[in-house]
């Protein structure tokens, strides 16, 4: 031992350090300069606090990008918005998406999952081959119903970056009876598909993680699920487990004030005898921190509508019609530029900056409010 750091130590702060420049360079080779800068870029501001700190202060533009490309769903599920809106279904078109993509022309990341399935939406493989030819780092939220081995390829082929599985119980009765019109046998048999194919293509993208939403109904399932995503054998993978961000009336019942330790306990343990990872959402936590630390301000969710609003922590609480009535602009009504620069936007940030939460944020469900 030297220093209190033992050999032991040293030799796993080297793995990870080779991990870490194999990684690199598996970026650059297959995404080149740009996509692997992309990716450093948003990975560095999103992860490092002294990067936020130095950079939110004096930003002038956003470099992420969050959009909705269809509101049509085919499930129920029993803790989402969705299930209790009466907003009509409705797709943004290929035209609309452009527009507004090419408004952010030093765009680094983009999130293209909001509240319905993609997939639903025609256009959606031609959006993602848009996005992808500008080198722009492709994140999607996927619950793999209509990920057949075709459109699997599809996402090998097009270079998506990451996908996280949105499948939230270890059980069919449990995931049948949250996921109200999904089949538990389809969703596992796609997602086993979808890893045979990568190994068969010699893919390392799209990454594959998965997200586990937790409510009353499968919060007892945490660790059993650490042993299910094992079983299918994607190394690697890490595993987010984050709580029903809001409840509301509709799904007071369901929601959880914190997940037991003993539980949190089982799924670590689990974990470390398996090559995953487990993350814990940031609503998880009890002690949150202040929203002058906010990093989700520069990363501003479009609805399919093109109303503009501060950041997707602000969805699931069934308040649409509040969201479009304190949104900055429609961006398919005028220029983004303009409504970033719009006295409300800038009035907006500065009230974050100092600590307060705007009337968008009084609920916010990942830092501590006055």
């Amino acid at each position: 031992m030297i220093f209190g750091i033992t050999f032991q130590d040293n030799e796993k702060n080297m793995n990870r350090l080779f991990k870490k420049f194999k990684r690199l360079n598996l970026y650059l080779k297959i995404k080149g300069i740009k996509g692997t800068y992309n990716y450093l870029f948003y990975y560095f501001l999103w992860t490092k606090k002294w990067v936020q700190k130095l950079f939110l202060p004096i930003v002038k533009y956003p470099p992420f990008l969050e959009i909705e490309v269809t509101t049509k769903c085919n499930l129920k599920c029993v803790m989402c918005e969705h299930t209790y809106w009466h907003e009509p279904s409705r797709d943004m078109t290929f035209q609309e998406f452009k527009s507004i993509v090419d408004q952010f022309p030093k765009l680094k990341w983009i999130g293209l999952t909001g509240i319905g399935e993609s997939l639903l939406n025609k256009d959606f493989l031609k959006m993602l081959r848009y996005v992808k030819s500008k080198s722009i780092y492709v994140e999607l939220y996927d619950n793999f119903i209509f990920t057949t081995p075709e459109i699997s390829r599809e996402f090998i082929n097009i270079g998506v970056d990451r996908i996280l599985a949105s499948v939230d119980a270890a059980t069919k009765e449990t995931y049948e009876s949250i996921r109200v019109g999904a089949n538990f046998e389809n969703t596992i048999n796609n997602l086993k598909s979808f890893i045979k194919l990568k190994k068969e293509m010699n893919s390392h993208f799209p990454e594959l993680d998965f997200h586990f939403i937790v409510s009353k109904l499968n919060v007892n399932e945490i660790p059993e699920y650490v042993d299910l995503i094992h079983s299918l054998q994607s190394h690697g993978s890490k595993i987010i487990f984050t709580r029903v961000l809001y409840w509301f009336k509709n799904i007071k019942n369901l929601y959880i004030d914190q997940i037991p330790q003993e539980i949190v306990c089982d799924a670590e343990k689990r974990s470390r005898n398996f090559d995953l990872r487990i993350g814990w959402g940031a609503d998880v936590f009890s002690q949150k921190p202040s929203i002058k630390q906010c990093k989700e301000f520069i990363m501003p969710f479009v609805f399919v509508t093109g109303d503009v609003i501060c950041c997707c922590a602000t969805n699931e609480a069934n308040r649409r019609d509040f969201q479009k009535e304190t949104s900055f602009g429609n961006i398919l009504k005028m220029p983004f530029k303009d409504i970033w620069n719009s006295k409300k936007y800038r009035e907006f940030r500065k009230t974050i900056r100092k600590g307060i939460a705007p009337i968008q944020c009084q609920n916010c469900p990942i830092y501590k409010v006055n």
